[in-house]
């Protein structure tokens, strides 16, 4: 029983270090940065601007590495980071109420 307990310990330990090593290799940097010019955030085939993220705004990078990136259309994807004292978002909301896959914005707006 001791040694059935010991193999299946070693085979875990295995599939968990290459589930990290996974995550390490394909996940995104999410590093620090600012923007260097402002941007025209417009709907993703549109060619109206929604509203202008200016420069010096602090970013992080999202773009995918290694297999994860494989069919990204998009390379230089970042989230914009918000820092506040203030309770601003609202996690609580039922997910199908966000429309995920519906609402796409892209920075390149054609003028």
């Amino acid at each position: 029983m001791k040694k059935a307990i010991f193999i299946l310990s070693i085979l875990l330990n295995i599939v968990f270090g290459f589930n990290y090593l996974s995550d390490a290799i394909n996940e995104p940097t999410r590093e620090l940065g600012r923007l260097k010019k402002d941007i025209e955030i417009g709907y993703f085939s549109g060619d109206s601007v929604l509203f202008k993220l200016p420069k010096g705004l602090t970013v992080a990078d999202e773009s995918k590495r290694g297999i994860s990136a494989i069919g990204q259309f998009e390379n230089n994807r970042f989230s914009i980071v918000i820092t506040s004292n203030d309770d601003l978002v609202d996690y609580e909301i039922n997910n199908d109420s966000l429309n995920t896959f519906s609402n796409f914005y892209s920075a390149d707006v054609n003028k």
